[in-house]
């Protein structure tokens, strides 16, 4: 039986990044692939996966992860990226570079790479890129940053389309999300200018579920707006602490999803719940408008262009472009052919 180590932002509740994870290890298990992962809190990663474990911070657990497997896939999500911090950047690169120096085969999985800040850096990016078997990215930003680099990627969709695209749609739609994530530009402000301007486009009054995809980051600014909401006689709920099936059948059974997270975004418009995207970051952007969905620049905007972008959004109807379903077929040609090498 071939190994596959993962190497991801796993084990920090990440709606995004533990759902990416899901489906790449149903895959391969589905595949009679052994997997392992580099992970934090690694026995609620165990249990909830049934994979073998590794603490990603501890450089004796890291190099008998790589040492112990055939093939390493890096991703998905948006990994190499220095946006928040070299380190980040630089730890990941160095679980491929590790992977290649023990010359295991390694694959980048469908990530998001972002414009990597300094020369040093997109340099040291770059060169070790090249040293890859395989490398697929999500959008196409992503994929022309790297074919300029002089690379080779494919362009893919998003693996968590492939949670959500066998479920069958709710056709009774009723509930308001409302998904935020604490950045900049979601301050006291914003948050005020949001709740103003439901308020005045939800005529019915209807109930705004505030749901929260990463506590450790979400769960104080949600709960903050949830204050506001009540200042304006909105009634609100807080939803935490979903598995990501249960988060999926909230967001189907809902009529309207206000989204700041990217995966918030992709699920909510991939079960056909009409979806408003708050921009925070470039790779929001980019599925806003790829996917013709309606969106405002949080760091960017007129309180008055935000409540009439709401109004018409609750009553007007938008064309919905379809998504691109996610084809393992590419990964699995990968995978086959490397490990009978």
């Amino acid at each position: 039986m071939k190994k596959v180590l993962v190497s991801g932002y796993i084990g920090f509740n990440n709606f995004g990044d533990e759902a990416i994870f899901l489906a790449l290890s149903t895959h391969l298990k589905q595949l009679g692939y052994e997997i392992s992962v580099l992970c934090n809190n690694k026995k609620e990663v165990k249990k909830k996966y049934n994979v073998k474990t590794y603490n990603y911070k501890k450089p004796a657990q890291i190099l008998k992860a790589i040492m112990n497997c055939d093939i390493l896939i890096s991703g998905g999500g948006s990994l190499l990226q220095n946006k928040t911090s070299n380190l980040s950047l630089f730890y990941y690169l160095f679980i491929i570079l590790i992977a290649k120096l023990f010359f295991k085969k390694t694959i980048i999985f469908a990530q998001g790479i972002e414009p990597i800040k300094g020369k040093v850096q997109t340099l040291i990016t770059k060169n070790i890129l090249k040293t890859t078997d395989f490398i697929s990215v999500r959008d196409k930003n992503s994929f022309n940053l790297l074919k300029n680099w002089g690379l080779s990627p494919m362009l893919v969709s998003d693996p968590v389309y492939s949670i959500v695209q066998n479920i069958e749609i709710c056709n009774e739609k009723k509930d308001i999300i409302v998904q935020l994530r604490d950045f900049k530009g979601m301050d006291d402000i914003f948050l005020e200018n949001l709740a103003n301007a439901i308020k005045k486009a939800n005529q019915n009054n209807e109930k705004i579920n505030v749901f929260s995809f990463q506590d450790e980051i979400d769960e104080k600014i949600c709960k903050k707006f949830i204050e506001i909401l009540k200042k304006y006689n909105i009634k609100a709920e807080y939803i935490s602490n979903k598995s990501i099936n249960e988060t999926i059948e909230i967001v189907n059974r809902a009529k309207y999803m206000i989204s700041t997270r990217l995966h918030g975004v992709l699920i909510s418009h991939a079960l056909k719940t009409k979806t408003f995207a708050l921009i925070y970051d470039k790779k929001i952007e980019t599925i806003a408008n790829e996917l013709n969905i309606e969106n405002i620049d949080i760091n960017n905007y007129e309180p008055k262009e935000l409540e009439t972008k709401l109004t018409n959004f609750f009553t007007k109807e938008k064309e919905i472009i379809n998504y691109r379903k996610f084809n393992w077929k590419c990964i699995d040609n990968v995978l086959e052919f490397r490990s009978m090498k």
